[in-house]
């Protein structure tokens, strides 16, 4: 007979569920948390918050990560927005939103979890294959739960740690040539408000799409961008309005 440890921890409407963890388990679960030099009182939280739906669905009294990442997302955004105007002091408020939206991206999570093995410790159902969605979901469940039980200061101070050089990347590639964030800035500086984008075409194979937009200032086209996706012909519209706007924000 095997040997396991029962974990209590908080559900639905303040009930509480019980389900059983193996020794093995307990240890993959603490070989996680020192790679993220965490710790947590209540393991039980630290295994909800790695418990896809699909393993619940196939063992009754496990409890998903759902209610850990929504708890979780909203620490995670607290946590970075603080970070980051700290961080980027002389930012504008839509460069600090850029960097945000990036840095708290399902693209950026699953890859800061995949890079910390946080896949291997997600409980899957047997049929379901592990996505990076799942990965995202499953480190802003684990962020919550650290939370839930250490508070808000080894959440910091992990956060930091997972995704500050994600923000130095980011900030070079999204602030720095955003010239969407130049334009706003601009336009909102002499009282224009805000550019307004217009998607003119979206041409081309699902594979190989190509859309074109336009910007205009006060009703007023100024600029005029194709690209891949939406967004890259939007930073292309407005790199075409700053031209003939500002061209010092263009060299």
């Amino acid at each position: 007979m095997k040997s396991v440890a029962t974990c209590v921890v908080p559900g639905p409407n303040m009930t509480t569920s019980v389900y059983e963890m193996t020794p093995k388990r307990m240890t993959q679960l603490d070989q996680l948390l020192a790679k993220l030099h965490a710790t947590c009182g209540r393991m039980g939280l630290v295994n909800e918050a790695l418990t896809h739906n699909s393993y619940v669905n196939e063992n009754p009294g496990a409890v998903d990560y759902e209610r850990l990442e929504f708890f979780g997302d909203a620490v995670l955004k607290f946590v970075i927005s603080e970070y980051l105007l700290d961080r980027f002091g002389d930012y504008s408020e839509g460069q600090l939103t850029e960097i945000r939206a990036a840095l708290v991206s399902d693209k950026t999570l699953s890859e800061i979890g995949l890079a910390m093995g946080l896949d291997r410790y997600i409980l899957l159902g047997r049929q379901v294959q592990m996505k990076p969605s799942i990965v995202a979901n499953a480190l802003e469940a684990l962020i919550g739960a650290i939370y839930q039980d250490q508070g808000l200061f080894l959440v910091q101070n992990m956060v930091v740690s997972l995704f500050s050089a994600h923000a130095t990347a980011i900030d070079r590639s999204e602030t720095k040539d955003n010239f969407k964030a130049h334009l706003q800035e601009y336009t909102q500086g002499l009282g224009l408000g805000l550019p307004i984008y217009t998607v003119l075409a979206n041409d081309g194979p699902a594979h190989e799409p190509s859309f074109t937009v336009s910007v205009s200032v006060s009703g007023e086209p100024k600029g005029l961008g194709t690209g891949p996706s939406k967004k890259s012909a939007e930073q292309e519209a407005a790199r075409a309005a700053l031209e003939i706007l500002e061209p010092a924000k263009c060299v």
